[in-house]
């Protein structure tokens, strides 16, 4: 066992630890892609098949699942003494279906898949992608690019600067997609690079694996937006859009939907309401109680009202892999997000 998956346990413990452990919890592990061992891409935003499969391993043997946010919700709502650990994989990617769904099946456990159902549809890779390939594929060795005010002159002479390159750039291109897509188009040309990133999110005949094979689909938007950016309409139709879309697409009606980046508003709660979706998963962290059901900001509403009330829920761990948390007390929010110094990978809240 390596020092990282220890890591990776000790934390999760502590995560659901503090204040009520005699009761019901659940934390939800939050990944997005799933790489072939000894892959290395400038922008890495995820783990190892190899790690992934330990994780899931532990958790069996620990008796904490993996499950469904679903499910968890479920046996959370029951009431029951137990610690529910719930994993979930943003975005959609093809290596969620040819990677992580043969180690879940392998060991029995379930998983919620969030899709990104207009990229999808469309063939087109989300703009980190765009981004990435853009700063891997460049001859430059010099980026001189401004944006939003601001005027970057950075080295791009080896992996390391490149990568470095890369976190500024994303850093400000968390704006509405409109002036999203001018900025990349701007990079684009300041680094003289033509082609467009390829798609590797999953066909819709890969997506349909996952129903057929026990897991659950849930929405995640049609383009990956930061909702609090949009205005109302937009919102509804980003989150109504990519139900309907996921509906006819693989016949599963989602009932939950994670918001990209976490963002949201008063806005995108009356829209994933309206769209008719019991839940919605949040970046924030923090360990999901029973008691928290009256708190919109921890609680969820169970599929057996007949007037459901969608509320957000917390994903504790550490993205892609490591729960990196600290038991505090009350409902507040545990440990941070996106712990990439610890998972030795540059993921972020997206």
């Amino acid at each position: 066992m390596s020092g990282r998956t220890v890591r990776w346990l000790m934390s999760l413990a502590i995560g659901a630890g503090g204040r009520g452990t005699a009761g019901s919890r659940l934390t939800i592990l939050r990944h997005h892609r799933v790489y072939a061992e000894g892959e290395r891409p400038l922008y890495r935003l995820g783990v190892s098949g190899s790690v992934l499969a330990a994780q899931v391993e532990m958790l069996r043997a620990l008796g904490l699942g993996p499950f469904t946010v679903a499910e968890a919700l479920e046996r959370l709502a029951e009431g029951g003494p137990g610690h529910w650990v719930a994993m979930t994989f943003d975005d959609g990617y093809a290596d969620n279906i040819e990677r992580a769904l043969p180690i879940l099946a392998a060991a029995g456990g379930r998983a919620t898949f969030y899709l990104t159902a207009g990229l999808i549809e469309e063939r087109r890779a989300p703009w980190w992608d765009q981004v990435a390939h853009a700063l891997e594929t460049t001859r430059a060795e010099r980026l001189a690019w401004e944006a939003g005010g601001r005027s970057l002159r950075l080295s791009l002479t080896g992996a390391g600067a490149r990568g470095a390159a890369l976190a500024l750039v994303l850093a400000l291109l968390r704006v509405p997609p409109g002036e999203q897509a001018a900025r990349i188009r701007t990079l684009r040309a300041a680094l003289g690079v033509e082609d467009e990133a390829p798609c590797e999110l999953a066909t819709w005949d890969q997506a349909a694996r996952l129903g057929k094979a026990g897991m659950e689909v849930g929405a995640h938007t049609l383009s990956h937006p930061l909702l609090d950016r949009l205005d109302p309409r937009e919102q509804a139709r980003e989150i109504g859009g990519s139900v309907e879309r996921i509906a006819e697409r693989l016949g599963v009606r989602p009932i939950g939907i994670a918001y990209p980046g976490g963002a949201y508003d008063a806005a995108s709660i009356a829209a994933s309401r309206a769209a008719g979706l019991e839940y919605a998963a949040t970046t924030r962290a923090g360990v999901n109680e029973r008691r928290d059901v009256p708190h919109r900001r921890h609680g969820w509403t169970s599929r057996s009202q007949s007037a459901p009330r969608q509320r957000d829920v917390l994903r504790d761990a550490g993205t892609d892999g490591l729960a990196r948390s600290r038991a505090r007390s009350g409902s507040e929010a545990q440990g941070r997000i996106c712990p990439e110094a610890a998972t030795g990978d540059q993921s972020r809240s997206l």
